[in-house]
């Protein structure tokens, strides 16, 4: 069965839908390569002026896969995850993501690579690293900065909040709440007026804007040994106890006993 669907219709505007909605459309590495491969066929389609990512189910996307991060396999995951988060961000079409029942941790990482991001007002968005023992990785956290600010992207990763969809329009982590049964046409709305664009015009300012935040955010280049220090954070968080504590206390639904290693 297909992870992912992809669609082009006449007016240009493509979806690739996230459909795993068994398991909450949860990434897991074989998820990642689906979008890869969904959107590069997009990509390819000279049809195609504008993407809608969107979930099958009921939700949007989950976060990743808990036994894509757990294990001695779970380094694995952070590749592929990385590598479909690179192809979402620089695909040369602007991005949409229609955002339904909620977009968390990994779920709200790809959300943030889209140019747009359309939530219903009941949405739960939010990454909730801290409370399982997992450390963003360093490019994943930049995003998140040059989306919403220093001081909205420490309250999405040391709190671990939760934000609705209004909350999270007022945060920057969304573009437009509406309610449930708004979100499918608000989201095509802004799709169609996209499309009816000039289409190097859009995909050039596209480049452009990106060119400025890609410079703005070049602290790996500028600082490579602060950008090593949080990848060995990563890595150290993904062979500790609090992780597989983390884990455990989500799935048995009770409060976690961290202990720092």
């Amino acid at each position: 069965m297909a992870l992912v669907t992809v669609g082009v219709e006449e007016d240009g505007v493509a979806t690739l839908t996230l459909k795993r909605p068994e398991a909450r459309n949860a990434l897991s590495i074989e998820m990642c390569d689906a979008i890869v491969a969904g959107l590069d066929e997009i990509d390819r389609n000279e049809r195609a002026r504008v993407v809608i990512l969107a979930g099958e189910g009921k939700v949007f996307c989950s976060g990743a896969d808990f036994a894509a991060v757990s294990g001695p396999g779970a380094l694995d995951f952070l590749p592929a995850f990385e590598r479909m988060l690179e192809a979402v961000a620089h695909v040369r079409l602007p991005t949409i993501a229609r955002i339904h029942g909620a977009a968390l941790g990994g779920g709200l990482q790809l959300a943030t690579v889209c140019d747009f991001r359309i939530v219903e007002k009941e949405a739960r968005l939010g990454v909730p690293s801290s409370r399982l023992g997992i450390v963003i990785n360093f490019e994943n956290v930049q995003r998140l900065v040059v989306l919403a600010g220093v001081a909205r992207a420490k309250e999405v990763l040391l709190t671990a909040r939760t934000f609705t969809g209004p909350e999270a329009v007022a945060a920057g982590l969304a573009t437009a709440a509406h309610p449930t049964g708004d979100l499918e046409s608000e989201t095509r709305a802004l799709a169609d007026r996209i499309a009816s664009l000039a289409p190097l015009a859009v995909q050039g300012a596209k480049r452009a804007i990106d060119a400025v935040q890609s410079h703005l955010a070049g602290v790996r280049a500028s600082s490579p040994e602060k950008a090593e220090e949080i990848d060995a954070l990563v890595v150290e968080a993904y062979h500790s106890t609090d992780l597989a504590e983390g884990l455990a206390a989500m799935s048995e639904k009770r409060a976690p006993n961290f202990r720092g290693e």
